[in-house]
């Protein structure tokens, strides 16, 4: 009896299942895939571009001539009023599950965070591990419809630039959406994003990373350049990997060297002395001699020891470019307030409510320990006759 119950419970299930095919399920056929997502202000007006996929069947991969995407934009007082204004032009319903890059305009980061945040915090169909831009000089609009060469989706272009930059020159720092709203919620740490901006050639328009947008409190307040943001990549609390630096030549002066990092870890720790801050930085890094550009020999133990040194140097500078401008901007980036919170929880409680007015004054001590280890093919300097 008990088995035959449940056989008729099982059939049961399976016609209910039957009379609900794809509940909840938009067909791909009726679907329309964001691939870039941005939003600005023009005005009073919140400002909602996407960047839209083609859609091409089978039949028309060969044949194809058409464009790659088109870029729709809504217009409304709220964020959610625009973004569903731009379905007044898109005949399918978008994915918004499949957006894999967020552009903020550099308007709205400048005007107020606020506009924006509230509705991505409660927002469930963009994904939170998705890449975030600031725009510099152009709008979201206009960096979604610049066609990139090679990559047929500008949106998916920038994510590929930032990830392989990364590796080859390493200057930028990746910061997700989850990561950008915990930082904006969390005392003693703001947020540092990339900015993507249009480069104008002879060739056309293309998109390139320029900079870094530093928010203090719910606004951008400025940008740290590019040496600022090596600095702020040494510091990263994460062990890094990739990327080249240059420091002099120990044989000629005006020449340079071209190092490639290998792997780099940063350990910070806050102290506490006589009622001053001292952020303990130390670095530990190895990397590759990659290149010189003078005629010389530099392989020798003495000289290597030389570029070792130059290169603590270099390190040393770029982080303290960092921390300077940081520190004029008065925005802690670098997420100092989190690690004495951490470390001295009882004194965070006190310093918590004027931390603007002591992060500035906060002094630093800076230890660095670069290794050179290979030097590819070559186990000398190149050598004229």
């Amino acid at each position: 009896m008990e088995v035959k119950m449940k056989k008729s419970f099982l059939l049961l299930f399976l016609l209910l299942l039957g009379f609900n095919p794809g509940c909840g399920v938009t067909e791909l056929d009726k679907a329309s895939i964001p691939l870039g997502l941005g939003v600005d202000v023009d005005g009073e007006q919140i400002v909602v571009s996407t960047e839209l996929a083609s859609p091409i069947s089978p039949e028309q991969i060969e044949s194809s001539s058409g464009p790659d995407f088109y870029v729709i934009s809504g217009r409304g007082p709220t964020v959610v009023e625009a973004a569903r204004k731009t379905t007044l032009e898109i005949p399918r319903n978008p994915l918004w599950s499949h957006t894999n890059t967020m552009i903020i305009g550099e308007k709205l980061a400048r005007q107020d965070m606020a506009l924006f945040m509230d509705f991505l915090s409660r927002n469930r169909y963009v994904r939170k591990n998705i890449p975030v831009f600031v725009s510099s000089q152009s709008t979201p609009e206009e960096i979604l419809s610049v066609k990139p060469p090679i990559e047929p989706h500008p949106s998916i272009a920038i994510k590929n630039i930032l990830n392989l930059q990364e590796k080859q020159v390493g200057i930028y720092v990746p910061i997700d959406l989850k990561e950008m709203e915990f930082r904006f919620l969390s005392p003693g740490i703001e947020p540092l994003v990339p900015q993507v901006s249009i480069l104008e050639s002879n060739t056309g328009k293309r998109l390139c990373l320029e900079g870094a947008a530093v928010f203090r409190g719910r606004k951008m307040v400025g940008s740290f350049n590019e040496m600022e943001s090596r600095g702020y990549r040494w510091m990263s609390p994460r062990r890094i990997q990739g990327g080249l630096f240059l420091v002099p030549s120990p044989l000629h002066s005006g020449k340079l060297i071209s190092l490639e990092l290998s792997r780099s870890l940063a350990q910070i720790t806050p102290k506490l002395q006589e009622g001053a801050i001292i952020m303990r930085i130390e670095i530990k890094a190895e990397g590759n001699f990659y290149e010189q550009n003078e005629a010389g020999e530099l392989f020798t133990r003495e000289r290597f020891q030389a570029i070792e040194e130059l290169a603590n140097q270099e390190i040393k500078r770029q982080i303290l470019l960092s921390i300077d401008k940081a520190q004029e901007l008065n925005s802690d980036v670098f997420g100092w307030g989190q690690m004495i919170k951490q470390n001295y929880p009882q004194q965070w409680g006190e310093m918590e409510g004027n931390w603007e007015e002591l992060f500035p004054t906060v002094d630093k001590q800076i230890k660095v320990d670069f290794s050179l280890r290979r030097s590819y093919l070559a186990d000398k300097s190149f050598n004229f006759q």
